[in-house]
């Protein structure tokens, strides 16, 4: 008999396809191997004596069910997503084979219900129950209402996090970083990672008009040689006649770039984590601290996103970007 997805009588925790598991011989009730020896005996044996069969049990109550097919856990017959994982349950048992049989016949496979997209458009919760815990005394109702703009993809991300120890990667975090994170008021990481974009744009473009005629004359060398097909000893050439500070000058920005890149991807890898983490953290200090007030006041205002300083950041970034080559085409 499969008990993935059962619940250890013990600890209440669902079994895992991993997990060491003892069954009782008598009423084959399962349990966390763990679980049996602390107890040192079935925690169903008061039940032995009237004949209790977890099997016939177990049975009985599967057809009052639905098994997810993302993450094999069972669900309330009249659940429409996972509880566990947030995904999407089909609406009968046609519906479910169907999608086990033919798993390439795209998203919108057995129907509205068996869609992602549609689910996710339904459910502000993406599927995960208001009640489930998220660690700490926190709960992703509280977290939905924290989070306030996106909840469907935040809410199903901070799921997988939770139970199963996944993530996905954030383009927009990765695009915007230390703005994203402004943006989604995380303050003190934001200032940080800004402080960084702005102290390597600034210097990219000092070097850029400070070493113009530098910058130039290797372009030039650069094309020239290379229409004539002698581009490696005549960068070589001019490479050999410059000082240490004009070579450091000419790689200076490349380098930087590399570094902007690699600090993207980094944000955009680990930002769902970290935001995950800082939601728990202000939601825990906002339960703390409510006093008389009503904390979910609080967590609807001291949540969502700063869309003006957002905006203010996209502007400015803007303005150091682009300022200095309109100032240099008009002189």
């Amino acid at each position: 008999m499969d008990y993935i997805g059962n619940q250890c009588p013990v600890c209440q925790k669902n079994f895992h396809a991993d997990d060491d598991i003892v069954v009782c011989p008598d009423c084959g009730t399962p349990h966390h191997r763990a679980c049996y020896e602390q107890l040192g005996h079935c925690s169903n044996e008061h039940r032995h004596a009237e004949g209790y069969d977890y099997q016939a049990e177990h049975q009985a109550t599967k057809a009052e069910v639905k098994q997810c097919l993302a993450c094999g856990k069972e669900n309330d017959k009249d659940a429409f997503f996972c509880k566990y994982c947030g995904a999407p349950l089909n609406k009968n048992d046609a519906e479910n084979r169907q999608a086990q049989q033919n798993p390439a016949a795209g998203p919108f496979a057995g129907g509205q219900a068996g869609n992602p997209i549609f689910a996710t458009m339904m459910d502000p919760l993406g599927g995960v129950k208001s009640d489930a815990d998220f660690g700490d005394g926190v709960t992703a109702g509280e977290a939905a209402k924290y989070v306030k703009q996106n909840t469907p993809y935040f809410i199903r991300v901070f799921s997988n996090i939770c139970n199963l120890n996944k993530s996905k990667f954030n383009f927009a975090a990765a695009l915007f970083t230390g703005g994203y994170m402004l943006y989604r008021k995380m303050y003190k990481l934001g200032a940080l990672f800004t402080a960084l974009q702005i102290a390597m744009i600034a210097v990219e473009t000092y070097l850029t008009y400070a070493y113009s005629s530098l910058y130039n004359e290797f372009i030039s060398i650069y094309y020239n040689s290379f229409g004539a097909g002698d581009m490696v000893s005549s960068l070589m050439t001019f490479m050999r006649d410059r000082s240490v500070t004009d070579i450091l000058v000419l790689y200076l920005p490349t380098l930087i770039s590399i570094i902007r890149i690699v600090m993207m991807v980094v944000i955009g890898l680990c930002f769902n984590r970290m935001y995950f983490k800082h939601c728990k953290k202000q939601i825990i200090k906002i339960k703390e601290t409510a006093g008389e007030e009503n904390p979910e006041t609080i967590l609807q205002t001291k949540g969502g996103v700063n869309l003006a300083l957002a905006v203010s950041l996209l502007v400015a970034y803007l303005i150091a970007t682009y300022l200095p080559t309109i100032i240099t085409n008009f002189m």
